[in-house]
């Protein structure tokens, strides 16, 4: 068959996933059976010699494979590697290979695996990372990153959370941060702060800020960054779309960290509209491929993997099922890739899976995946990100019922900082603080420093953060008030009433999803609109052009526009007035509405910068509002401006609410950024930083 027809074999050979339908999958089982059946049949060698995206990705594939195995391989069809890996001395065998195999072969043979063989596979095969004892990656490893996020970048929010995920044995693996703001000086302070608290407790552990890799290298300048991050995705596209590289910008930036830390995840390539036609397996095969790729050019000995499993939304997994089978084939993939990697077993709010569906997939996961390690935050809900995903106190469940355990060197240095076991967690968390304080001076006697503690942690508790909390009930009570709030949120309306005080003037407009359904089901609706409201939009200024456009959205949480809409846009229209880039005079209120209809807009109306506000993330327990403004221009002076513009074109704001970023701190940042873009005519990762 040709490269065309092997294309659309792969994507109906899946496992059904909603977001396989974009790419010309199907939800007929009997079409499903027919396209295995063909790919069964199909030799390593015809896969090989396949050529399904033509780009930079595909290019450093072919360049960093072992070929010396490929007469070997080449004869075998995908049915004979499948029963050869499944063999019980495949482990040995794909030792020897695994930089052989080309990413596409491996996909195809986890499409034709059952869950059952899957699994089978995935518990017999490790990639340990040097260390000693229990190591990372090890057959009896298990173990965690703590995300410590914080919807402000609170250094004591932060703090608090690492030390409560230490007190239940978590993060072994590496502390990652999540900045809720991603410009220069916030990620050089959060650096400091990681590492004040790895070496203050002398933690065996590594720490990460996952900005992205150009702005990571920035801030090398400035501060120690101990291991450099990068999303990937499996076509050249995609990754353009995230940090405005190919592969050759990404590998010469990640031979100056002697750590790197990327994440991955089904889907990702789909909703951005960079799938190239490809499927959502194949394509993270190649995604892994990429990252052994990476490796092997930057010669890097620590290096980690993190598949964030669930995070885009319901329209790549409707359901547990499919994202357990997601998880199950990642957790392969990667293996055969020679990687270390682990999972964010994790759902979006506006998915519709429960929480209590998410603790049992990532307790099936853990067990018959066997991932190097899982997510960890305080609480099933990130504070800042807004998604579910594992808590601190599952860890310990999770470890007993994997028969795994943290890595040695964290386990005897939590026993040297009095961290039992079992006990009183709150307990143990003083006793942190009081080491951590002590190491930073603080001359007070031991149980002062542990009062002290005690009562920050609770203060955390009292500002909505699950710290501190013993009663499994307790925290269960409150994962399902969040939960609820979330759904809530997702079908909020904007308030017709806030529009008006905050918009002396606007513009009503939809975008093609029909109903909040569908446009939760079906992004790309949410990113056009109606052809009727964008004839209207064209003929808003007829003579003289905005320098800046404010476009007002509903996104996934219209109540984070009601809540804070009235406290940020007067404000932050003043600051432009007065810098000069006045905003035009008629605001653009859009009704389901996402990201790149902002992109839309700004070449309807002819505006230099956008920015567009934005409701996010529910499932905070804060209805958040975020900014996104993109300059409308390119290098050379031409307009940009179109739906599927990168977004690495674009500088976002987020986390905008009383508790995180307050709106009149917002406002000044947002003011600042737009001028930044207006004298250097550029946005996103282009746009320069302030050190």
């Amino acid at each position: 068959m040709n490269d065309q027809e092997f294309r659309r074999t792969l994507a109906l050979a899946n496992a059904f996933k909603e977001g396989d339908l974009v790419v010309g999958g199907t939800t007929d089982d009997r079409v499903r059976v027919d396209a295995r059946r063909m790919l069964l049949a199909t030799t390593l060698g015809e896969i090989r010699r396949a050529t399904l995206v033509d780009d930079g990705v595909t290019a450093a594939l072919q360049q960093s494979r072992d070929r010396r195995f490929d007469h070997e391989l080449d004869s075998l069809t995908v049915e004979q590697f499948k029963y050869v890996l499944l063999d019980a001395a495949a482990d040995a065998w794909v030792a020897k290979r695994f930089h052989a195999f080309p990413s596409e072969t491996i996909a195809a043979v986890a499409k034709v695996m059952t869950n059952a063989e899957l699994s089978s596979l995935a518990r017999r095969l490790f990639n340990p990372l040097n260390g000693p004892g229990v190591a990372i990656g090890s057959s009896n490893h298990f173990g965690s990153r703590i995300q410590p996020n914080s919807p402000g970048d609170d250094e004591e929010e932060i703090l608090l959370s690492i030390l409560e995920g230490l007190s239940y044995g978590c993060g072994d693996v590496i502390i990652g941060l999540n900045p809720a703001a991603d410009d220069l000086d916030t990620i050089v302070r959060l650096e400091q702060l990681l590492e004040q608290v790895v070496r203050r407790l002398e933690l065996p552990t590594r720490y990460c800020v996952l900005s992205d890799i150009v702005k990571q290298h920035d801030a090398r300048k400035h501060t120690r960054v101990d291991v450099g991050f990068q999303s990937l995705a499996g076509t050249s596209r995609a990754l353009a779309g995230m940090v405005g590289l190919d592969v050759d910008g990404v590998t010469e930036l990640a031979r100056d960290f002697d750590g790197l830390y990327f994440e991955t995840g089904q889907g990702s390539e789909v909703t951005n509209g960079a799938a190239e036609g490809t499927d959502m397996v194949t394509l993270e095969a190649r995604t892994y491929g990429l990252a052994r790729h990476i490796r092997q050019q930057t010669s890097c000995r620590w290096m980690i993997v993190n598949d964030v499993a669930g995070f885009v939304g319901p329209e790549v997994f409707r359901d547990a099922r499919q994202l357990e089978r997601a998880c199950l084939e990642d957790l392969v993939m990667a293996k055969l890739h020679g990687l270390t990697m682990g999972l964010d077993v994790c759902a979006t709010f506006h998915m519709g899976i429960s929480p209590g569906e998410l603790r049992q997939v990532t307790e099936r996961v853990v067990v018959q995946g066997a991932p190097a390690y899982v997510m960890a935050v305080a609480g099933n809900a990130d504070p800042m990100l807004g998604y579910l995903t594992t808590s601190f106190r599952e860890h310990p469940r999770l470890r007993s019922g994997a028969g795994r355990r943290m890595t040695s060197s964290m386990e005897h240095r939590l026993d040297a900082l009095g961290v039992a076991k079992d006990g009183d967690r709150a307990a143990a968390v003083a006793r942190l603080y009081a080491a951590y304080a002590r190491a930073c001076g603080d001359r007070r006697a031991s149980s002062t420093l542990e009062q002290d503690g005690q009562r920050r942690l609770m203060a955390l508790r009292e500002r909505g953060f699950d710290v501190g909390i013993a009663d499994e009930a307790h925290a269960t009570a409150r994962l399902e008030r969040i939960y609820e709030h979330a759904r809530r949120a997702l079908y909020a309306t904007l308030d017709d009433g806030i529009i008006r005080d905050g918009c002396p003037r606007s513009a009503r407009v939809r975008t093609a999803a029909r109903d909040r359904d569908e446009y939760l089901a079906h992004p790309q609706l949410g990113e056009r609109l109606r052809d009727e409201e964008a004839r209207v939009l064209a003929t808003l200024y007829p003579e003289r052009k905005p320098s800046v456009q404010f476009v007002i959205s509903d996104g996934l949480n219209a109540d984070a526009v009601n809540e804070q809409l009235r406290s940020l846009l007067p404000m932050l229209r003043r600051l432009l007035n007065d810098s000069g880039s006045p905003a035009g005079a008629t605001d653009i209120v859009v009704q389901n509405g996402r990201v790149r209809v902002g992109y839309e807009i700004g070449g309807l109306v002819g505006a230099e910068v956008v920015v567009h506000l934005l409701g996010e993330r529910p499932g905070t327990g804060l209805n958040t509002l975020s900014a996104y403004i993109t300059y409308g221009r390119d290098d050379r002076g031409a307009w940009r401006w179109r739906r599927a513009l990168d977004h690495s074109a674009t500088t976002a704001i987020c986390g905008i609410h009383a508790n995180g970023k307050p709106p009149h701190v917002a406002a000044t940042e947002i003011a600042a950024t737009v001028t930044r873009m207006l004298a250097q005519r550029a946005s996103g990762v282009a746009l320069k930083t302030s050190k």
